[in-house]
């Protein structure tokens, strides 16, 4: 099994694959419990197959039983024009800067030839910074795969808690979120693009796992998978993963305070790990049980 990767691929699929659970068949969701209230955490895939679905009876269950819903960001303010804006203004370069004038010839090359395999034309990202140009180039590769965002998870409970006229809330803005990934290609964007088309060959590999560790629920092949190729970026994984779950905690605990149950849909590369969200609540006081 591949155990190194690089840390964009980690903590793209970290973000926008995360997957959850352990063995014996349970699902990726926990029932967090303390005196003040009760919390459904799941973990999300922010892109899935259609044959995904129907979920688990207990994760429907889950939602059902709850009166509000918790995200990463509002998705509604993800859909905006506003952040459509934000986005494309944080991922193109500033003319007349393009991809094959800020990256090597032979890097440069190796990203057209990348980008014919699956089909998609090199002038399509030309303007991209390197963050946004990989991450388009895997997700291509992925929606080649029948994996699409119209699936994930979080766009499923925000439609049906949309639907339902609950109350939807963010846990950070999509600004921050999309600050973080901008900030990612700065330092050596040669590097980071090598990088980043060696682990693409592994796309389809990698996502199998995920997707099998997923149903069969699998902590420590999440755990893996998801955060192995942070262990030479410990400064990467404390922005991608451990700041931020310190700043969840804080928020889901006094969330928990509520007279309300909510269903919380995060990516489950948070959930592992000594700094993991499932850790941290059992040091708030939560009793944890896998549903």
């Amino acid at each position: 099994m591949q155990t190194k990767r690089s840390f964009m691929v980690s903590s793209f699929l970290a973000l926008a694959l995360s997957l959850a659970g352990v063995a014996q068949a349970k699902s990726c969701l926990w029932k967090a419990t303390s005196k003040n209230g009760t919390l459904y955490v799941q973990g999300s895939s922010h892109v899935l197959k259609a044959e995904n679905y129907p979920l688990a009876p207990a994760i429907e269950a889950a939602y059902s039983n709850s009166t509000a819903l918790v995200l990463e960001v509002d998705m509604a303010e993800m859909m905006s024009p506003k952040t459509q804006q934000l986005i494309m203004g944080k991922a193109m370069l500033a003319p007349p800067a393009n991809l094959q004038s800020v990256l090597k010839p032979v890097t440069y090359q190796s990203l057209e030839s990348a980008c014919t395999e699956i089909g998609l034309p090199i002038a399509a990202i030309q303007q991209f910074k390197p963050w946004f140009a990989t991450m388009t180039l895997t997700l291509v590769k992925m929606q080649q795969m029948g994996l699409a965002a119209e699936h994930g998870l979080d766009k499923h409970f925000y439609e049906k808690a949309k639907a339902d006229h609950k109350k939807i809330i963010g846990l950070e803005s999509i600004d921050y979120q999309i600050s973080l990934f901008d900030s990612l290609s700065d330092a050596n964007p040669d590097d980071f693009v090598n990088r980043a088309l060696e682990d693409l060959k592994m796309v389809e590999e990698e996502i199998e796992k995920l997707l099998a560790a997923w149903e069969t629920g699998d902590m420590a092949t999440l755990d893996e998978l998801l955060n192995s190729g942070f262990k030479d970026y410990p400064d990467i994984y404390n922005r991608f993963i451990t700041a931020r779950n310190k700043i969840w905690i804080d928020r889901l605990a006094k969330l928990s305070m509520d007279d309300e149950t909510y269903m919380v849909v995060v990516g489950a590369g948070h959930l592992p790990s000594p700094t993991g969200l499932l850790e941290l609540l059992r040091k708030k006081g939560f009793s944890l049980e896998q549903l």
